[in-house]
């Protein structure tokens, strides 16, 4: 696959009260135990502040046949999911990739630090998650080839492409949360994405700042437009049949890209839209969110 993104060059958060009481006597003269009171149940881990926690799950992934704006390799399969994770709430901002990079590589930087982080590439969002790993003493997830050393690394990582459509949907099916896709273009507006995010139809051909459209049920921001976001995976064909934790293919020549952007087409905003574009590869509408096993 060669370069499949659709790019401007191209087109342009438990406090849990701790209410177990300890053994006493027992009744009708037996002795109190003498064995530790069992600990509660902590419940699930909360939150990173700014993440949102997704369980897990199982999902069909892919478009219907009949879903405009449709590609083929968008082929419906039944994925399930088995770790929980949390995800970034919104796409990683401009003041965000300051305070751990020391740089703004964006090129609307106008936008504000409240904007998302761009032209950034699959690569260098590798070294930003391992360099927000190192900030917070957490092991890394990728060694110095930027290989992924496993989905229960201690530190942040990009979502494989399917814990990215699996949250993006938030239990839904249609092409966007907010529902169907009702126009592929730019005009007329599509109502549903433009409740959800920022496309070529709103944007006024630029970014704006995270967390100003419509969350899906999850708390997620902007998982349709303002910038594409990098996933983990190779891009390939999905493997026939139901998948468990799927990867992506061993190796490739394109990483996969996510959400649609301020540029494109509602289209390419749908939450089974595949994108791509090599490693190395940045323009103005590509970023991402990081993700943290739990």
């Amino acid at each position: 696959m060669t370069n499949r993104h659709t790019t401007l060059s191209a087109f342009i958060a438990t406090t849990l009260a701790l209410g177990a009481t300890a053994g006493c006597g027992g009744g009708d003269g037996e002795p109190a135990s003498d064995a530790a009171p069992e600990a509660p149940d902590a419940g699930p881990t909360p939150p990173t502040p700014g993440y949102v926690r997704i369980e897990p799950g199982v999902f069909t992934m892919g478009s219907p046949a009949d879903e405009l704006g449709r590609n083929d390799d968008e082929t419906q399969h039944q994925v399930t999911l088995t770790r929980a994770f949390e995800l970034k709430a919104t796409e990683v901002t401009q003041a965000e990739w300051r305070a751990v990079m020391g740089n703004n590589p964006s090129g609307f930087q106008d936008c504000g630090d409240d904007c998302p982080v761009e032209y950034v590439s699959w690569d260098d969002a590798i070294d930003y998650c391992n360099a927000l790993s190192a900030q917070q003493g957490l092991a890394p997830c990728y060694d110095a080839d930027r290989n992924l050393v496993g989905l229960d690394c201690e530190g942040y990582r990009l979502p494989t492409e399917a814990e990215w459509e699996y949250a993006a949907r938030a239990g839904t099916q249609t092409a966007f949360y907010t529902g169907d896709i009702t126009n592929p273009d730019c005009e007329p507006l599509d109502p549903n994405l433009d409740a959800a995010g920022w496309y070529c139809g709103n944007s006024n051909r630029t970014t704006h700042p995270v967390g100003q459209k419509q969350p899906n049920a999850w708390g997620l921001y902007d998982m349709h437009g303002n910038v594409f976001e990098w996933v983990n995976d190779w891009y390939g064909e999905y493997s026939p049949g139901a998948a468990v934790d799927p990867v992506g293919p061993a190796s490739g020549e394109d990483r996969v890209l996510r959400g649609g952007s301020w540029v494109n087409f509602a289209q390419f905003a749908r939450a089974a839209y595949r994108g791509g574009s090599t490693p190395g590869f940045r323009d103005y509408d590509l970023g991402f969110r990081p993700l943290r096993a739990l």
